[in-house]
């Protein structure tokens, strides 16, 4: 196509018309090359074709007659002032079921030859609070982002960047010890208390800390300060809760199946930070009333503390180090910030202050701002406890479940119940604010994960004793397997287009039509009673390519297929 329109091949841009009657791909290269070569844009050359047509519409039909020769394509049509619609040959859609069922899990993987080197940064969960649905949507869509960029070629480093050092760790101690002390409870007692309970002390902890800092700032400022230096009798009592808050994010990352290849930490950044900004005072830093700042308006931003008058590094001068420390980690092309959008500014001026210092790191970094999510209408607040915390909502979504499962036993209903909660998040785009739905979330019958996943459980239930032959590529379809088979070809296009934009959603699309798709056919048609022993071959394949782009499809979102539900 790119060779009749006498144009570079990324010019050429494929599209899947919303009315499939109007092709299987659509395109207006003639609209676009007809504008660029009558101009003579970037010294463009004139084609043969083009110069003996007057409009774009009759070049576009000297294109389409030119790209109609390809056995791949069944008919080209022209429209409008130039766009030319293309329908693939039904052998093609038939031959590309078999390669699904040949390639099974590596169908539309990418094998590049040399890989881009990507770390996706997720999950940041602070330590001495209890993990809520704000930390969990990060969680899930690093997760679901950095298995599709790794299915699409790349080489990705998943990374974890937790904040166990700061003020909010000083307020969460200084907090459970008054508690404690109320209620009568040691140390020692509190460490026979489950994950989850105390991860619940440490939160109320941190909620009496913020609520009582006016009265008692001298006292938490102190906490702080020895935190930092690592001194006093507080040290002990931190590294315990450290490791509280430490093995209770180990559970969710365990049930959430994430393994991080490295988690980093606040508390191994503050002397590097303050070094990275000292080493760079009166050329990217200046002092001010104290306190070493980054003087962001000069760049179209704003000005932020990197280390106060005390001596303290803040969150910025700490994220110096780490992005020093990650790039000696794992040397990356492109280092992915999964964060809320209310670090937006933040990071921004990191990341401004960062290319500044290494100049090599200019272009390398990106921040994909995460929407907020609530529970209903029900706004998030760790300082006023406020939260709706992973463990009430997973035990709340898979107490709803047990009534809907029929199979399975309880793997199954941990899978369907982890599988709800990631979609919930997940067909959304990133930057959306999420209102989470409990009743939609375990819909069988809606744009849920239970349903991809019921709809996978069907397929297998159908085709896991019985064998099928190879296809006919002369096999005709009816209309409903058709619309099942123009599903499954696009599958490697959709996860190209969601690792290109950082879009998960975008795969949960295409995955919840195919299983629309699927059961539309499978309600309306018979697979092992059909009438001719044709058919029923081909629609076990057809069931068969079905499950193993659903399967797929669920893996790059971190979500399990059973196969009885």
């Amino acid at each position: 196509m790119a060779k009749a329109a006498g144009v570079e091949v990324e010019i050429v841009k494929l599209e899947h018309p919303e009315v499939e009657e109007y092709g299987d791909y659509s395109t207006n290269i003639a609209l676009q090359a007809f504008k660029l070569i009558q101009s003579n844009i970037q010294g463009i050359k004139l084609h043969k074709i083009a110069v003996k047509a007057a409009t774009a519409r009759e070049f576009a039909e000297k294109i389409a007659q030119f790209i109609s020769q390809d056995a791949l394509i069944a008919k080209v049509e022209v429209a409008g002032p130039g766009f030319i619609n293309i329908w693939l040959q039904s052998e093609y859609l038939v031959s590309e079921i078999s390669r699904v069922i040949a390639q099974a899990q590596d169908y539309g993987k990418v094998l590049a030859e040399s890989p881009r080197r990507v770390m996706v940064e997720y999950a940041h969960p602070n330590t001495h609070k209890e993990m809520h649905i704000g930390h969990m949507r990060t969680l899930i869509t690093g997760e679901s982002v950095a298995r599709i960029l790794k299915f699409v070629g790349n080489k990705v480093f998943r990374a974890n960047y937790q904040g166990d050092i700061g003020p909010h760790v000083a307020k969460s101690i200084w907090g459970t010890h008054k508690i404690m002390e109320e209620r009568g409870i040691s140390w020692d007692s509190a460490e026979q208390l489950t994950l989850a309970g105390k991860a619940h002390l440490l939160g109320e902890g941190y909620v009496r800390g913020n609520k009582d800092y006016e009265d008692n700032k001298s006292e938490m400022d102190d906490i702080n300060k020895q935190l930092y230096k690592k001194e006093g009798e507080v040290w002990p009592v931190y590294e315990r809760t450290r490791r509280w808050s430490l093995e209770y994010y180990d559970m969710f990352y365990d049930r959430f199946g994430t393994k991080f290849d490295r988690c980093f930490y606040e508390s191994e950044m503050a002397e590097k930070g303050i070094k990275l900004v000292e080493d760079h005072l009166g050329t990217i830093f200046t002092k001010s009333q104290g306190a070493l700042i980054f003087e962001g308006e000069n760049y179209g931003l704003h000005t932020r503390v990197f280390v106060t008058a005390d001596g303290n590094p803040t969150y910025e001068g700490k994220e110096l180090a780490n992005a020093m420390t990650e790039r000696e980690a794992f040397d990356f092309d492109q280092k992915i910030h999964v964060v809320a959008n209310e670090q937006e500014g933040y990071f921004k001026v990191v990341i401004k202050a960062l290319e500044l210092i290494d100049p090599t790191l200019v272009g390398k970094q990106m921040h994909l701002s995460m929407g907020m999510v609530n529970l209903v209408g029900r706004k998030i607040s760790s300082r006023t406890g406020e939260i709706i915390t992973v463990d009430d909502l997973l035990d709340t979504v898979k107490e709803e479940l047990k009534a809907l499962m029929k199979e399975g036993g309880e793997e199954a209903l941990e899978q369907v119940t982890i599988g709800a909660v990631k979609y919930s998040v997940l067909k959304n785009h990133p930057s959306v604010n999420t209102a989470f739905d409990i009743n939609q979330s375990i819909n069988i019958h809606g744009n849920s994960g239970p349903y991809l996943q019921y709809t996978h459980a069907r397929i297998v239930s159908v085709t896991k004793t019985t064998v099928a032959t190879e296809l006919d590529t002369d096999y005709r379809m009816n209309s409903e397997e058709e619309k099942v088979a123009k599903m499954i070809y696009k599958f490697g296009e959709v996860v190209e287009e969601s690792a290109s934009r950082l879009a998960p959603n975008l795969l949960c699309n295409y995955l919840y039509e195919l299983a629309q798709r699927f059961n539309a056919f499978y309600n309306a048609h018979s697979i092992l009673k059909a009438e001719t022993p044709e058919q029923v071959n081909f629609r076990l394949n057809l069931a068969r390519a079905t499950g193993i782009i659903l399967k797929n499809g669920l893996e790059l979102l971190g979500i399990s297929a059973p196969e009885k539900m």
